[in-house]
């Protein structure tokens, strides 16, 4: 399933893929590739063909999955910031302040940057409510040593503000992956429904 309204705007998706191979591996998968449909008389029977082998906690529709190229994550040690706000001590001897947290400028930025690109896109988003199998791939922009688990949360609540979904605790799989180093940086997403899932509903 192409999750673009038009071929124009995957077009334009994938050109924003500086990667040659990753390019025309989406292109494949948005089916942009695929020949015209055959004849209903030359399908196979569906009676002949192997079952499915689901997994047995969650089976994902691959044919409504949407991928996503996503620029570089800032980490969240700087996504996230601490302030002190002045307010009236809770009890005898607590301190007048509290903490509270906030998105900082470089993490509202990054927001921004990937709300545009999803509005750029047409908004392709995941079915409402669906339970997701998300994935992600980290191409870092230089070697230098990361762990890729201080990029995960800033590129799924950039998705979540971008309303591809409506919130990431929708999310029952979620796998990382390291990819190779790429001028730049970016975050490879895919995201596909769940069709049967640890609360039995289906997406």
């Amino acid at each position: 399933m192409n999750p673009f309204p038009t071929r124009q705007a995957a077009e334009q998706y994938l050109a924003r893929i500086p990667d040659p191979a990753q390019r025309e591996a989406t292109r494949a998968r948005l089916g942009l590739n695929a020949p015209s449909p055959a004849p209903v008389e030359a399908v196979q029977n569906v009676d002949t063909l192997p079952p499915p082998r689901p997994n047995a906690r969650s089976t994902a529709c691959k044919a409504s999955a949407l991928p996503l190229s996503l620029p570089w994550t800032p980490s969240i040690n700087h996504y996230w910031r601490h302030v002190l706000v002045p307010c009236k001590p809770a009890r005898p001897g607590a301190p007048p302040y509290r903490v509270q947290v906030l998105i900082s400028k470089e993490g509202r930025e990054y927001r921004r940057a990937v709300e545009t690109l999803i509005r750029n896109l047409g908004r392709p988003a995941a079915p409402p409510e669906a339970r997701l199998l998300v994935a992600l791939t980290l191409h870092a922009p230089t070697r230098r040593a990361i762990d890729i688990d201080n990029r995960i949360k800033a590129a799924l609540d950039a998705l979540t503000h971008a309303h591809v979904w409506a919130d990431d605790s929708l999310i029952d799989r979620l796998t990382v992956d390291r990819g190779e180093v790429t001028p730049g940086g970016r975050v490879d997403v895919v995201i596909t429904p769940l069709t049967n899932t640890p609360f039995g509903g289906q997406p």
